[in-house]
């Protein structure tokens, strides 16, 4: 059976390539560059494989670990707080990564079908396993 859990945090991020100048910034990422950043109130849903003889045992497990997961993010402006984010930019697709490798660490990749990660109701990355 796939269950899928949601939680949600809220983080800022800058749109930001070193290499480029910042003519070159703003003709890439437009809206999203800018000095400080932005941020966005983002839903995190995990889906996991779990055995209906393991359900009630392994949600309250998998529940706790998203809400520990997302409160490292919540309220942080990753470029500056998250290591992982010094160097790669946080977009969804790298943020949504950041939590694959996360669960990973934990879980079995066997344990997961599937992250979704929304920033906006309508801008939002899948990562199927």
């Amino acid at each position: 059976m796939i269950v899928t859990l949601k939680q949600r945090f809220s983080s800022a991020h800058l749109y930001y390539q070193p290499q480029w100048s910042d003519e070159e910034n703003l003709k890439h990422f437009g809206r999203c560059f800018t000095e400080h950043g932005h941020g966005h109130n983002y839903t995190l849903e995990v889906g996991f494989h779990i055995p209906d003889q393991e359900l009630s045992s392994k949600l309250a497990t998998y529940r706790e670990l998203l809400k520990e997961l997302c409160n490292k993010l919540d309220h942080e402006h990753l470029n500056f707080v998250i290591p992982e984010f010094k160097t790669a930019i946080p977009t969804t697709e790298n943020i949504a990564l950041y939590f694959l490798n996360k669960l990973k660490e934990r879980l079995s990749e066997k344990d997961l079908a599937h992250i979704r990660l929304y920033e906006m109701d309508n801008l939002w990355t899948e990562i199927r396993l």
